[in-house]
């Protein structure tokens, strides 16, 4: 006679609870896991940080088009890395779990597309792919940006209407109309903006006790969406130093424009 029949209901319950917790699905962490999830990428430094060490355990996580999650789990083992796919969550494939063994990590930085792929991979797949990221400008329909920056906003890159603000800090400033980026530039900046992760949520703030300081105001046109954006280098959060790093790029090129160049110099300072 099995001996489930008597334990009480109590202590059967709890058995049961721990027989169906070793066999649950796992849960997606927003904090620690690198996410895909229909062209938005979340956390991708953590997939970086990954392959420059040689010990730990990550883990990516794809939606599917339905909305359910299905998992890579990498982990370093020796010179190995070893890998877990986990789509028992995707309700209209197969579920399945397979391992393999791989020899490392790889990440190729291409002109139009950044991917991630496990090499030297053991059983019938020699390489997985775990990751990729296009950034190709010329496929989108519009891609255009207003970027204001400096004390009270002043300073403009609006390629929208072409045109280039630099202020002079002395109550002036020096404006051209006819402002364009080259194709290169316009494909370098998108992928700033892609890689920057520019169309997720961000929780961002534009309270600053620092007088004067500088602000910022992003909006970007792309294709049938706007996305628009304030914060203020006193925003020292994770989103706030990472859009602040993505507008910095667009400015340091932005000056090393000859059109730039050939502006007025700044005539005063704020104190």
């Amino acid at each position: 006679m099995s001996k489930l029949r008597y334990l009480t209901p109590f202590v059967f319950l709890l058995f049961l609870t721990f027989i169906l917790a070793g066999c649950s699905e796992p849960d997606v962490d927003k904090e620690k896991d690198v996410i895909s999830m229909h062209g938005k990428i979340m956390n991708i430094e953590k997939l970086d940080a990954f392959i420059e060490k040689s010990t730990g355990t990550q883990r990516v996580v794809h939606y599917t088009i339905e909305g359910d999650p299905i998992f890579y789990v990498l982990q370093h083992k020796g010179n190995e890395i070893r890998v877990k796919y986990d789509n028992r969550q995707d309700k209209f494939g197969t579920p399945q779990v397979n391992k393999y063994t791989c020899n490392q990590l790889q990440k190729i930085d291409g002109e139009h597309l950044l991917y991630y792929k496990l090499t030297g991979c053991s059983g019938d797949r020699n390489e997985i792919e775990i990751l990729e990221v296009p950034y190709d400008v010329s496929q989108t329909d519009t891609f255009d940006f207003v970027l204001k920056y400096g004390v009270n906003l002043a300073n403009q890159i609006d390629s929208v209407e072409g045109k280039l603000v630099k202020d002079l800090q002395n109550g002036e400033t020096s404006t051209v109309s006819d402002f364009q980026f080259t194709p290169a530039e316009r494909q370098a900046i998108y992928k700033q903006m892609v890689l920057g992760n520019y169309m997720e949520e961000k929780q961002l703030s534009t309270t600053c006790n620092k007088k004067p300081h500088e602000a910022y105001d992003l909006t970007v046109y792309i294709n049938n969406r706007v996305l628009h954006y304030e914060w203020s280098e006193c925003d020292k959060s994770t989103d706030g130093k990472e859009m602040s790093s993505l507008i910095h790029g667009i400015i340091d090129l932005v000056k090393e424009k000859d059109v730039y160049k050939q502006l007025p110099p700044v005539k005063a300072y704020y104190e």
